[in-house]
């Protein structure tokens, strides 16, 4: 239940009161974002968002994001068109600091010149960055054409040019103009209560500027009539083509948006839509397809969305067409309707299962329908749409002019009469208790192991079919990628089941039932609403016991994923991974691609699908893990009957592999053109699962990210060369990795990589600060807080402890664990794990960088070829 209370100033305060967990958000909501921005300050109240973090009266900078890591949260903020958002999450002991902090942030925010220009300097990286993404070009060229000269025609980001001119002063005003209590709305979820909420906020936010007695008037929004073909196009270094069609569509709160809602989510959305069965899995037009509708408060867009190979785009977009023909034709089927009615009414469920998600769906009901409970008055609407409701919103939609958006290939020539040529609009005809934090417990029956933990907050249960084995690193040449062809397929078909017919009753129901396969295991992830368990449990039993892996549907994810691979390299930042990986695994399975090679997958078949399932699908150490609303004795009763039948074992699993570190420096230099952002990864052999020293490893991790980290504070914010740098640490079976990435300007490059260095030789040099420790495992501890909010997270977690061989209960200890972990062991690890001279070093440039270069960047010398040993530095060419 929803709590309202009006703070002095002001300010609206809505708390809802959560006790399934120790946690708390705290979200405070201005009603200001890019679309209230005159065009020479584009992407202003995207700066201001990030200079209300850059030091206050009370904080300098870094302290805000510092503050909050030490007490185990996490802060954050975002723009959007209309909003913008200041946020944190963070166990609820800590509430009263927590509040302090995003209060801080709001109201006392200081503008430094100096910060403010390094922040520019962070924010034009942001800039550079969604340049190289296809995905968010295609997005900001579609509004762009759609919306030209108003507001919603430019990206919530800004451009170079406007972002680069804004001072200090100008921010300071801004913000003071437009943050006010008249703006402001406070939104507390979680393990609090209210009165007292309700007392520390009036506290926390009274010195907040009274909103202005005359509010200024939102102009109307004037769209000018498009006239001939819009086209963006944009031609890249990808391999697919990258397709949007826009229509623009009704306003947030104009009454069609419900059945346009139903209209996209039933034609293009889930893997039982029109869309997908019809462009994906029959005809294998395309990689992706989708329709989705994004409404905001004075204008919205339909669009229809298509990943595709280009010598398909043209058959691809007229099959598109022809499916919205015949849904004007025929209208959606009822079957159809109740599926979409019934997942968006499931959706609330699990939208509102962490408290952060319940806070931020009250504040977008509130910030645009001035109600926060909203969402059950729009599921009314959604549950009253008849299929003549949904065929007039059609109708409209169709009347409206296409505008069209695509990034392709740099040597795909666009026939842009052929394309306009498929899009033929089809005409429409309408026709007539709180959670206990008791461990979970466990039971043992014929080498099967039961894990449980009742929680009936929610009417919803986790389930998860852990098997030890079936991994990647189970792979062998010539059957790369098997475990991740398999993970996909093996819920594609049954006797009993095909693909479409699952996809139906369990979207019907809000459910799902999937396959994974990690490195080490592989399984099955189920979630529904408890009482749907008896329509769960005979697709789930033939999954498990009856899979038949259709010929049809083989070919069509192997050919998909025969794509992905060849446009594996179409992502930089994942370009940048996979040569890191190549040069620090060499031959081993973790050298190659998740997905396999083209070799490795173009010779698989359903027969070896088949087998892989025989192997490694049996009972021996099989871990069922459930978390959620049940009743334990006959749930157990439920589950041991539905594994009785199976085989009871089968392969068993590879032993660990001895990986030995680098005897030299590795370095892979790339190049991938045009590109606005260089990356570099830079990284160590790490260690492994069942190594104390991981515990060590995590707390560095956590000591150097995070805003408040080492790499954020210094090479952000006092250098200025990126706006993502991080730690990034993995573990497994065998040895994983410990690495430092870096997206930077490519002029920046050598700089980033001399700064990570830095870096890297204080924490070999120099035992890591109590103050900084402190931050750390504060941080790690919390966020173990904050992932066990949801049951899946918590089935899995147990699951795999005890599949592992840790024991379910292990995962209590791990608090402890990280509290254990002292500055002299940090070192003691850091000295032992990443040394300079064994460092593996992967660059994407969009020029050729040498290898003495970079090189050189790192050690301070440049290589001597002549005088050196070739074999002290082993390097690559381009990938």
């Amino acid at each position: 239940m929803v709590k309202t209370y009006t703070l002095k100033s002001g300010i609206p305060l809505f708390v809802v009161e959560m006790h399934n967990a120790p946690v708390v958000s705290i979200q405070a909501w201005v009603a200001r974002g890019s679309a209230h921005e005159p065009a020479p300050l584009a992407g202003i109240s995207h700066f201001i968002e990030h200079a209300l973090f850059k030091g206050t009266k009370k904080r300098k900078v870094g302290q805000i994001a510092l503050d909050i890591e030490t007490w185990g949260g996490e802060v954050n903020a975002y723009t959007s068109f209309e909003e913008t958002v200041y946020y944190t999450t963070l166990a609820s002991r800590f509430f009263e600091n927590g509040l302090d902090v995003i209060a801080d942030a709001v109201q006392n925010a200081t503008f430094d010149r100096v910060e403010m220009d390094r922040e520019r300097e962070v924010i034009l990286e942001e800039i550079k960055r969604a340049y190289d993404s296809p995905s968010k070009m295609v997005f900001t060229n579609l509004w762009a054409k759609t919306f030209p000269g108003t507001p919603y025609g430019r990206p919530v980001l800004g451009f170079e040019k406007t972002v680069g001119g804004f001072s200090a002063a100008t921010l300071k005003k801004y913000f003071q103009e437009n943050y006010h209590a008249g703006t402001f709305s406070l939104f507390l979820v979680g393990d609090i209560d209210p009165q007292e909420a309700y007392e520390l906020a009036e506290k926390k936010f009274a010195k907040v500027r009274k909103a202005p007695k005359s509010k200024a008037k939102e102009k109307p929004l004037s769209l000018a009539s498009l006239s001939g073909q819009p086209m963006a196009t944009l031609a890249r270094d990808v391999q697919e083509c990258h397709l949007q069609i826009g229509f623009r569509s009704p306003a947030l709160r104009d009454p069609s948006v419900a059945a346009l809602d139903l209209l996209a989510t039933a034609v293009g959305q889930g893997e039982s839509s029109r869309f997908y069965q019809r462009l994906v899995k029959e005809t294998r037009l395309a990689m992706d397809a989708d329709m989705g509708i994004v409404a905001t408060d004075r204008c919205g867009v339909a669009t229809l969305s298509l990943l595709t190979a280009p010598d398909k785009l043209y058959e691809a977009v007229a099959e598109m067409m022809k499916i919205l023909a015949e849904v004007a034709a025929e209208g959606l089927h009822a079957e159809e309707l109740d599926r979409v009615k019934s997942g968006m009414e499931s959706e609330i469920f699990y939208g509102k299962q962490t408290v952060e998600g319940y806070a931020r769906r009250l504040g977008y009901y509130n910030l645009h329908f001035k109600d926060p409970e909203f969402e059950k008055t729009y599921l009314e609407m959604i549950s009253e749409c008849t299929g003549a409701d949904v065929q007039l919103a059609f109708q409209a939609l169709m009347k409206a002019k296409p505008v069209v958006s695509i990034v392709h290939p740099q040597k795909f020539e666009l026939d842009k009469k052929q394309l306009w040529g498929a899009i033929k609009l089809p005409k429409v005809q309408v026709t007539k208790s709180r959670v206990t934090l008791d461990p979970p417990q466990k039971k043992v029956v014929e080498k099967c192991s039961f894990i449980w933990k009742r929680n009936n907050t929610l009417p919803l249960t986790s389930l998860r079919f852990i098997f030890l084995g079936g991994g990647s690193r189970e792979e062998q040449t010539h059957n790369l990628g098997i475990s991740s062809l398999f993970s996909t397929l093996w819920t594609s078909g049954t006797q009993n089941y095909t693909s479409l017919a699952m996809a139906k009753i369990l979207e019907s129901l809000g459910a799902s039932v999937g396959a994974f396969a990690g490195k080490n295991t592989c399984g099955l992830s189920v979630d529904f609403v408890s009482h749907h368990w008896n329509r769960i449990k005979p697709i789930l039993s033939d999954i498990l016991y009856n899979p038949t892996f259709p010929e049809e549907e083989f070919k069509t994810q192997r050919d998909i994923t025969l794509r992905e691979i060849e446009s594996i390299n179409d992502s930089p930042g994942q370009m940048c991974q996979l040569n890191f990986l190549s040069a620090m695994y060499e031959n081993h399975r973790f050298g190659f691609p998740s997905i396999g090679t083209k070799e490795a997958v173009g010779g698989l078949s359903t027969d070896v699908l088949k087998q892989w399932y025989r192997d490694y699908i049996h009972k021996e150490r099989l871990v069922i893990s459930t978390v959620g609303a049940f009743a334990p004795q006959d749930w157990m009763e439920e589950l041991q009957s539905l594994v009785a039948p199976l085989r009871p074992r089968g392969k068993a699993s590879l032993p660990a592999a001895d990986i030995s570190a680098p005897s030299q420096i590795r370095i892979r230099s790339a190049v991938k053109t045009p590109l606005f952002q260089a990356h570099a990864l830079i990284g160590f052999l790490g260690t492994t699962l069942n190594d104390e020293d991981r515990f060590a490893l995590r707390v560095l991790s956590s000591c150097l990210s995070g805003q408040g980290g080492r790499l954020f504070l210094e090479l952000r914010d006092k250098q200025s060369l990126a706006y993502t740098v991080a730690p990034m640490e993995s573990e497994s079976i065998e040895r994983g990795t410990f690495a430092f990435y870096i997206g930077t300007s490519p002029e920046k490059w050598q700089r980033s990589i001399t700064g990570i260095r830095a870096e890297l030789d204080k924490v070999l040099n120099k035992p890591m600060s109590a103050k900084e420790l402190a931050r750390a495992k504060q941080y790690l501890v919390g966020r173990f807080e904050l992932d066990l909010q949801r049951n899946s997270s918590q089935a899995m977690l147990y699951g795999l402890d005890e599949t592992y061989g840790y024991g379910h209960l292990h995962s209590l200890e791990y608090p402890k664990k990280i509290q254990e972990v002292t500055a002299e062991t940090i070192l003691r690890v850091a000295q032992k794990y990443l040394q300079p001279q064994q460092a593996v070093i992967s660059l994407v440039h969009p020029e050729q960088i040498s290898e003495e270069a970079i090189y050189s960047a790192w050690t301070g010398n440049a290589k001597r070829s002549q005088s050196r040993p070739q074999q002290d530095l082993e390097a690559s060419g381009a990938a």
